[in-house]
């Protein structure tokens, strides 16, 4: 028989073993919760960086998109004036444009022509215009006319060159023909405001060079140049992505080297964690942009930061509790093993579950409005953006077209080659109309070989008309069919829909355009035909005379 002080030692050693064991076991279950949360932070910073890297893109093909239409309408006046450049810019605001600053036109002269080009752009419209010519270098740039988009002037007159930044953007525009961004600098107008209220800014920089035609062969005429602040860009772009979660720092990157352009601000505290931190890359006007998130202490709940905690806390206090009801620690640790392994599979089941309506949702609603073959939005889908857009029209008064484009010889390729042939040709023309329409613009196909586009935010008849020119040529050029060329031509009609103008529903808009593509194809095809939306009475359609 065993000597009590033998079995209260034994006793003793039981319970040690089980505070010890269990303690092991709460500092490991610890552990494990922490390596979740750190797995569920890195999703949380993959998903914010990748959302804040899509929203820089989109920004910066804005940005482009809009320098390039100013850059082609300039160069279309046979004679560019100030009257001209007002008219160009002036629906171009801090909403559309957030952070800039300023939209320009730039002219290059040498110092011994200053006088000569003061004169000639004082007789288009530059009235106060004075030259500065600053330093003794080859090339000076002069600022002649220049719309500010926030509160500081625009200082006329003065000479970018006095700053290599701006310079060197300009040069590289006008040598590749590409819209260029220039390395940061301080905006030379702001040189002269307190340090404090001074921002690492850039520069896009797109060339107006008019075409070879009747008047003249091609001819550089300068650039438009948009001027942005880089923290006023971050703050009024980025801020409702980054928000307290992240904060996020703009470089421009030269080589090895990387200059910060501006960072979010963020109440909370930044986490020193490399293994959350997230680079992402993208590309605005031919220079490469570094986008760096770091994570906050707001990434994680308190209550997500307190779990690691609390679990050892629970996990000691089930250990001491087993320790002192040693006869009932195995049942106990067995029931709560089985219940975690029950909830842990109970979550993930539901996690699947869910995971797998939400994609099933997306398939039905994606197949619901695009059409199979093409991939574009299919009637549907158009139907409701243009009930939106037009809805959208009424407030802000910006003009918006409807383009109806019928292909000229599909059903001859598609009787002649088959209808193998006919698909791979609608598809490639719907990519090819998906290129001349701006990125904010709807392609949609109604059926058959009918397409149609929906452009808002248009400035008037000659933005929709820029884009129609633009689908006939890229449709009449020739495609490749399974290593066979194949040529068609397109009939295009637009509607339009202005401020000014009688107030049209979509049905009515869309039949305007259908009948200009039916005008544009019976005036013999490969054109297109504008026309504005006017009421006609129910009598005028039946072709009885109006009473007076």
């Amino acid at each position: 028989m065993m000597a009590p002080g033998r079995r209260r030692w034994i006793g003793y050693a039981l319970v040690l073993a089980v505070v010890i064991g269990g303690s092991v076991a709460s500092w490991s279950a610890m552990i494990g919760v922490t390596d979740v949360q750190q797995r569920h932070a890195g999703l949380l910073m993959d998903h914010n960086a990748d959302a804040i890297q899509r929203a820089v893109a989109n920004e910066a093909a804005r940005y482009t998109e809009t320098l390039s239409d100013l850059s082609a309408a300039a160069a279309a006046q046979n004679t560019f004036t100030s009257a001209d450049f007002e008219v160009m810019t002036s629906r171009l605001n801090r909403e559309r444009l957030p952070g800039a600053s300023a939209v320009s036109f730039v002219v290059a002269a040498q110092a011994s022509q200053a006088a000569t080009v003061e004169s000639y752009w004082r007789e288009r419209g530059a009235r106060n215009l004075h030259l500065r010519t600053a330093g003794h270098a080859d090339q000076h740039y002069y600022l002649v006319f220049s719309r500010a988009l926030d509160t500081v002037t625009p200082d006329v007159g003065r000479d970018l060159s006095a700053a290599d930044e701006p310079s060197g953007a300009l040069r590289s525009a006008r040598a590749t023909g590409e819209i260029t961004a220039s390395h940061p600098y301080v905006l030379l107008k702001d040189r002269k405001l307190p340090a404090a209220e001074q921002q690492r800014s850039f520069l896009l920089a797109a060339p107006v060079t008019r075409a070879a035609g009747a008047s003249g062969p091609a001819a550089f005429a300068g650039w438009v140049v948009l001027s942005m602040r880089g923290r006023d860009f971050v703050d009024e772009t980025l801020h409702a992505y980054a928000g307290e979660l992240v904060k996020v720092t703009l470089s421009d990157v030269a080589g090895r080297s990387a200059t910060a352009v501006a960072s979010t601000t963020a109440p909370a505290a930044s986490l020193r964690d490399p293994a959350l931190r997230r680079i992402r890359t993208t590309t605005v006007g031919e220079r490469q942009w570094q986008i760096d998130v770091q994570p906050t202490d707001r990434l994680l709940s308190d209550t997500d930061r307190r779990l690691p905690g609390a679990t050892l806390a629970i996990g000691l206090f089930v250990t001491f509790l087993a320790g002192g009801l040693a006869d009932s620690r195995r049942r106990a640790l067995k029931k709560v093993e089985h219940a975690t392994a029950v909830m842990r599979r109970d979550i993930e089941r539901r996690k699947d579950v869910e995971a797998r309506l939400r994609e099933s949702e997306d398939q039905l609603r994606h197949l619901a409005l695009h059409d199979t073959l093409t991939e574009l939005a299919n009637r549907a889908l158009f139907n409701e953006r243009l009930a939106h857009g037009l809805r959208a029209q009424a407030r802000t008064g910006e003009a918006l077209a409807v383009f109806f484009i019928d292909l000229d010889g599909f059903k001859a390729v598609n009787d002649g080659l088959g209808h193998g042939a006919g698909d791979l040709l609608l598809v490639e023309a719907a990519r090819r109309l998906e290129q001349c329409a701006r990125s904010s613009d709807i392609v949609a196909r109604l059926g058959g070989d009918e397409f149609a586009i929906l452009a808002e935010g248009l400035t008037g008849a000659d933005d929709a008309e820029v884009i129609a020119g633009r689908i006939v040529h890229s449709l009449r050029t020739p495609f490749d069919i399974d290593g066979q060329p194949v040529t068609i031509s397109c009939s295009v009609g637009v509607a339009i829909q202005e401020n000014d103008g009688d107030r049209a529903g979509p049905d009515q808009l869309v039949h305007t355009a259908d009948e200009a593509m039916y005008e544009a194809k019976t005036s013999g095809k490969n054109q297109f035909v504008t026309s504005r939306y006017r009421h006609v009475p129910p009598v005028e359609q039946a072709g009885l005379p109006s009473v007076p």
